[in-house]
């Protein structure tokens, strides 16, 4: 699996915790990607984002705070994210604040070992005629210095152009690519880092045993069977947010809307709970295909065949509108059936965008009417004349027929499921649409 951003040039936002880094990315991006807040250190994963400057595309990243001299695991875990994304990049945009502090220059000669091309950037020059004369900066011997507001936005066009100019040439063709979205939910701790990282071979995203590690969601292209995805690991949702929390919830509820498939994550030891069950729904709500995988399958004792399936009719009791929603075993920590969870998210991909003949979609109408017709409704019975499909991602058909309103529900569900027995659209939500034949 190639991944998409080795294509373009990438930049990387680096520096100490707290002196803007996200916000200069939000500013860059205009829009809010990463979340922002005054507590050090709320971004730890490396956050990625494709940006047009002058006609120049490249792959902005933001980082977590670079600490020096890490204290604990998770801040080590911080500090290696950062450390590769300076391997990886091919510029590096290093933030200050007006106050140099010490650590900025410990920061400063890790970059200069890099050998990568550096833009520091004093960000937080909130009045542009301040007359902060940024001496010290000179001190870190990484060249051209520039005084940014990213609250406001002053000088960050100039900014942008030094970037570009210091840009290596595009790699490859720049062409614009269909691509399927791919959003691992879960709820905190069920491994959706750890399945990201087993996926793409390498680690992208933080895993810590902490819950909630993950806070911005964190993106990576790839391709599969010639087919592009973006694939997008998101904080977990809680049953009570507050404060940050609250923010990431909102980030991955904004991911399950723009997403085309959702794989969601399940604890093997927990079974599925109250919040496995609304992140489901929040998605077949919307229409998105939708995958289950069990994780930390490796934790259970007895992982035989007859176990899944007794897992698997679980779920389903306890959540009867999973009936159709394609069940996968895995261990992210062992590698156990992660492809093969995403060669189903794959099927239901493809599966969305598929289009049902006409006429073998009318062959089922009449097929069904035949062997049930629709209930009596006020001494009249409904009668469906033909079906077409008229969209994909999600697939929607229309009925026309006689009486549309008046045919109940759990006829409806009838329906639905003669088309899902018959095209096959498992972990696929479908919309049925009726209409009155005369109209």
């Amino acid at each position: 699996m190639a991944t998409k951003f080795e294509k373009l040039p990438i930049v990387a936002i680096v520096g100490r915790p707290n002196v803007g880094k996200s916000s200069l990315f939000n500013r860059i991006l205009h829009r809010r990607i990463a979340i922002v807040h005054d507590l050090p250190g709320v971004t730890r994963d490396r956050n990625y984002a494709e940006f047009e400057w002058n006609g120049r595309r490249f792959v902005l990243v933001d980082t977590g705070g670079l600490l020096p001299n890490p204290e604990n695991e998770l801040e080590f875990g911080v500090v290696r994210q950062v450390e590769n994304a300076i391997a990886e990049a091919d510029l590096l945009v290093f933030v200050v604040e007006p106050d140099i502090h010490p650590e900025d220059f410990e920061v400063a000669d890790l970059l200069r070992r890099s050998g990568k091309p550096v833009i520091v950037v004093v960000n937080k020059v909130d009045d542009p005629l301040d007359n902060w004369s940024g001496a010290e900066t000179e001190r870190f011997g990484l060249g051209e210095v520039f005084r940014v507001s990213a609250k406001y936005g002053h000088n960050t066009g100039d900014f942008l152009d030094a970037v570009v100019e210091k840009l290596p040439p595009t790699k490859v063709s720049e062409t614009e690519e269909d691509v399927i979205r791919l959003a691992i939910v879960g709820h905190p701790n069920v491994g959706k880092s750890s399945y990201l990282n087993k996926l793409l071979g390498k680690e992208i995203a933080l895993v810590h045993p902490e819950p909630g590690t993950t806070r911005d969601p964190v993106n990576a292209h790839i391709k599969y069977y010639g087919t592009t995805y973006e694939v997008v690991d998101t904080a977990g949702l809680y049953h009570k947010q507050k404060d940050i929390d609250f923010f990431s919830a909102l980030r991955t509820i904004r991911v399950l809307e723009n997403c085309d498939v959702a794989l969601l994550l399940l604890d093997a030891t927990l079974g599925i709970t109250r919040q496995d069950k609304r992140i489901a729904d929040m998605a077949l709500s919307r229409y998105r295909g939708l995958v289950i995988a069990v994780n930390k399958w490796d934790l259970v004792e007895n992982k035989s065949r007859r176990t899944m399936l007794e897992y698997e009719e679980m779920i389903k009791q306890e959540a009867p509108f999973l009936a159709h929603i394609p069940i996968v075993f895995i261990s992210a920590k062992t590698g156990l059936r992660v492809r093969t969870a995403f060669d189903m998210v794959h099927r239901v991909a493809q599966k969305r965008r598929e289009r049902v003949k006409t006429s073998e979609l009318n062959r089922l109408v009449w097929h069904l009417q035949t062997e049930q017709p629709p209930p009596v409704y006020r001494g009249r019975r409904p009668k469906i004349y033909y079906a077409t499909q008229v969209d994909v991602a999600p697939p929607s058909f229309v009925f026309f027929a006689r009486l549309p309103k008046a045919i109940s529900p759990s006829y409806r569900r009838y329906i639905t499921n003669k088309i899902r027995e018959q095209f096959g659209f498992e972990g696929v939500p479908f919309k049925l649409i009726f209409r009155d034949k005369r109209r």
